[in-house]
């Protein structure tokens, strides 16, 4: 063995040498903090397990805007503290790749700032939904760890239970769609590439789902879901210090023939700063899965609408700002009086006319639009100058339609609106800051 190590010497060298260059590509997250951008990939894009070539534009587009009322209902439900349900997964608009174990195993899952726990299929599998990626192999990972039942991570999970044998944690987590998930509530390393340095970002003992149940609406090429919201169990939570609270996104127009990827900000590279740039503060709410702002009116070609509501204890966060949904939701009331101001603006000469599955109630032939009203959403703070792609989607050829819909319950401010900002989120310092930007060309 001796001599066959002495004559190897130049092997050994380049092999330690290989090995020191890839575990420098590593960052292994524990206390300090890193800063690093990845990708969304929007669920109708061709790099998304969603897609499905045979779907025209305009379908995609109607189907998102029927997504928004159904993710609407199921947040409405949230509110109330009725249930412990959480939105189907297929509402959501955006997946992220990350990767979970050491050695890392690949995984795409829904990102989603509607819900908070991190999931994925998980051997040995019971029951589980048909997934053409490897599904994830607890057994090989030297840093899977499951928690006990007595532990105050796993008193924190709303739905729970354990087992005889080891008095391990089980969690279950259930959607609007009556899709579910359940298995052991463990610990992993998370870790999430950059798409700009190729250096990768490992956070040590994320607490997640291992899936062994998994059933529902879910896709062969989906893993699992990756929770963005505000609850204790989010990888926006668990990112905490590392990320010093920041996360940003700059959303891609949706609507396209053009693929396009949407970019997702952690720790300084998510700071929004320089010229033209507005913030508003971030308040906390029940559920603590959201992010609330304090919506105060609108602003139509000059005129102003002033929002109000019905429950004054909500003022400080009356809105969220979701990007799952698309469309911006609003209370019956105050969506007329922007209806109005909105058709006031227009040429009367104008026929008006709603979409066929009467989802949107203002909607013009685009052919005979030559200028649509400039609006202006106002924030606690902030005053938002939005643009056409803001405030009107087009369903099809003869159909552009205002983006914003009456509905009974949670106000939300949604991903249409937020296309071409950037959009920072200060967890510390709780604001949300917003910059008109090409994210095209970010």
């Amino acid at each position: 063995m001796k001599t066959y190590l002495l004559s190897n010497t130049h092997f050994l060298t380049n092999l330690i040498i290989q090995l020191l260059y890839i575990l420098s590509l590593v960052m292994l997250v524990r206390s300090k903090s890193v800063s690093f951008t990845t990708t969304l990939i929007h669920r109708d894009s061709p790099t998304s397990p969603f897609y499905d070539p045979s779907l025209t534009l305009s379908w995609r587009v109607v189907a998102a805007m029927n997504r928004s009322f159904d993710r609407a209902r199921v947040f409405s439900s949230m509110r109330s503290g009725v249930t412990n349900i959480f939105p189907n997964p297929q509402l959501a608009n955006y997946l992220m790749k990350i990767s979970i174990g050491t050695p890392p195993q690949d995984i795409i899952g829904v990102a989603d700032t509607g819900s908070d726990i991190i999931w994925t299929q998980c051997e040995p599998c019971s029951y589980c939904f048909n997934q053409t990626r490897p599904v994830y192999k607890p057994r090989v990972s030297s840093t899977y760890n499951t928690t006990t039942c007595g532990s105050t991570t796993c008193m924190s999970v709303p739905v729970r239970s354990c087992t005889t044998n080891d008095n391990t944690c089980l969690y279950v987590v259930q959607y609007g769609d009556f899709s579910y998930s359940s298995g052991e509530l463990a610990t992993e390393t998370v870790t999430l590439d950059s798409n700009v340095t190729g250096i990768s970002f490992a956070f040590t003992n994320v607490v997640f789902g291992c899936g062994h149940r998994n059933a529902g609406m879910f896709t062969e090429d989906q893993s699992g879901i990756i929770g963005l919201g505000g609850g204790p169990f989010s990888l926006i939570t668990q990112m905490g210090s590392s990320i010093n609270g920041k996360f940003s996104y700059c959303l891609v127009q949706m609507f396209s023939h053009v693929e396009r990827s949407s970019k997702m900000y952690f720790g300084d590279a998510a700071t929004v700063s320089g010229d033209g740039v507005v913030s508003t503060p971030l308040f906390s709410g029940n559920p603590g899965t959201f992010y609330y702002l304090n919506f105060e009116g609108i602003t139509v070609g000059g005129q102003r609408i002033d929002f109000y509501t019905t429950k004054p204890t909500l003022v400080e966060g009356n809105i969220i700002i979701d990007s799952g949904t698309s469309l911006t939701l609003l209370p019956e009331s105050f969506y007329n009086r922007v209806q109005s101001a909105v058709r006031r603006s227009m040429p009367d000469i104008l026929p008006v006319h709603s979409d066929p599955q009467n989802n949107l109630r203002l909607c013009y032939n685009p052919l005979e639009v030559k200028d649509l009203p400039v609006m202006v959403a106002h924030f606690n703070g902030a005053d938002l100058e939005l643009d056409p792609i803001n405030t009107f989607v087009q369903l099809s050829n003869d159909s552009i339609c205002l983006a914003f819909a009456p509905v009974d319950g949670v106000v939300i401010f949604g991903n249409l609106a937020q296309m071409n900002f950037l959009v920072g989120y200060d967890l510390y310092k709780k604001t949300v800051s917003f910059k008109r930007t090409d994210c095209v060309k970010l």
